[in-house]
Parts: C-alpha cells; structure tokens; sequence
C-alpha cells in the first residue's frame, strides 16, 4: 500500500473528549465530542488559511489520526504537536507518522487539552464542538503568543469574532489571530515636550480608547489590533490646528515603539515609544 492510500483510509480529525472517568484509563473513553472524519482538502485549507510555513510550529488539539500535522510535516516542513485523549488514535497517528516518514518533526501525546502547554505553539488546528471552544478560549487567550494563529473547523468562538471565513467543501473553516493585550493606560513624552495619555480598552482583537494631551482629551477615530501590531488614529492639535495623526506600534509586553505619521503639510514621521501603567491591565482571557 502506498503513502496516499494509506493516508486516505485512515480518519481525519476526531472530536475530542474531555474527561475520562477515574480509574478507568484502560477502557475506552467518554467522549464528549464523537468522532468525525474530516477531507484532506479541508485539511490542507485549514494549512493553507493559517500560512504554515517550515518555521511553524502547529498543535492539533483533538489530532485523530494526526493527519494535519503530518501534512504540516510532510508538505511544509512545520512541526508538529498533535494531543488526543483516545489511545486507539495517538496509535494510529504515530503509526501514520511512521508511514509518512516524518517521525523526527512530530510527536503525539496522549493527554486531556486543558492540560496541554500551548505556549509554544504558533498555529493551532480546532475541530471541536462550540461549547468546548468557548471553555478553551480564555486558555487560548491566556497561553498563545500574540500573533498566533487558530482555525477552527466548522466552529465559531462565541463573541470572539474571525478574522476570515472560507467556505470549502460546505463547511466553514475560521481564522483568528490572538491579539496583544494592550488594556489600559499608556503614557509618553512627545517631540515638543507635551506629556501624551492614551487610555485603551479592548475586547478580543476590537480596541477603543482616547487620548489626552495636556488639558485636552480625543477620541480614537480608528483603530486596528493583529496580533502585536495596532494601529490607531486619532483627530488632535497640530501645528495648524486639528489634523489626523496616524500612530503605528508593536507591543512588547508593557512596551510599544512605532511611528507616527501627521496628515498636515510640511510634517514629518516621528518616532514615539510609550509604557504602560502595570496595574492598568484588565485580563482578554475571560
């Protein structure tokens, strides 16, 4: 039998469980989510809609047969992590791997996902029920970079909104990326010796806020959060009278540098690094 053949019969990804009665590890599992076999056309969109790449590493929470992070493996050169509560799968997935001859770049682990470290993941495959995927999101939240990326088969995050939907074979695939947490207040000095506030709040990717500059307060008029990057604009006081300044900035941490860019004539890009007041911050995990 050949790699393609034997790939095909074997399942796709497979509904996860989360629990499994005490003392009863040799039996087989009360699975929550049952278990349903998935494409590899979906599975190589799921790759596709993340842009895995040789530098990735992808945790398939819920693998099945591991066939989506030995794709990863097999096509992109990623690493793979893949984490099931079955036994009879974790089997099938390093035999798969086996098979695959990708065995050095991926590892399955028989084990609950709640208690799986995901901080070093940086793409993270979902096939889930909804209700599991709003129990894992504040993990999600909390132990992903910023900058990671998830898709979710068929499943949404509740009022966590996508980033993108693609329809493929009749079933919607959701992208997200996780965002910085950049609540609460941000302080710097600007260029002409003014003291700046900048007073943000958020709710997943979706930030508001304003900003005060001596006596005087603006709103944000725009404002886009991706991963570490946000990008904000807000109506101020120039030296012409109001003008639209576009601020650009990566976070660090309690840290953001980037630039801005006035809108009036005759100026140019600034440079402008501001810190946050630790005890400012309000938790996007819950």
């Amino acid at each position: 039998m050949n790699l393609l053949v034997a790939l095909l019969v074997s399942t796709a990804l497979w509904g996860y469980a989360l629990s499994t009665p005490a003392g009863e590890s040799a039996k087989k599992p009360a699975l929550d989510v049952p278990y349903e076999p998935t494409s590899y056309g979906i599975a190589g969109e799921m790759l596709n809609m993340a842009g895995v790449t040789s530098k990735d590493l992808v945790y398939d929470l819920g693998c099945g047969d591991g066939r989506i992070v030995i794709l990863a493996a097999k096509e992109r050169g990623a690493r793979g992590v893949g984490v099931d509560l079955d036994p009879a799968r974790i089997r099938e997935s390093r035999k798969n791997a086996k098979i695959a001859g990708v065995t050095q770049r991926v590892r399955f682990y028989e084990q609950n996902l709640f208690s799986t470290d995901l901080s070093q993941a940086t793409v993270v495959m979902l096939y889930l029920y909804p209700e599991v995927n709003i129990k894992l999101r504040p993990k999600l939240l909390k132990e992903l970079k910023p900058g990671t990326r998830i898709v979710s088969h068929s499943h949404t995050m509740g009022d966590w909104e996508d980033d993108a939907t693609q329809r493929v074979e009749g079933h919607d695939l959701h992208f997200f990326v996780v965002p910085a947490n950049v609540t609460g207040i941000w302080r710097w000095i600007e260029p002409d010796g003014r003291r700046v506030s900048l007073f943000l709040n958020q709710k997943f990717q979706r930030v508001k806020g304003s900003m005060t500059i001596g006596a005087e307060t603006y709103p944000i008029v725009y404002c886009s959060l991706k991963g570490n990057t946000l990008l904000f604009s807000v109506e101020r006081m120039g030296r012409g009278g109001k003008e639209v300044f576009s601020y650009e900035g990566q976070v660090s941490g309690d840290t953001i540098q980037g630039r801005i860019t006035p809108r009036g004539p005759g100026q140019g890009m600034m440079r402008w690094q501001a810190t946050r007041e630790p005890s400012t911050i309000v938790s996007i995990a819950e």
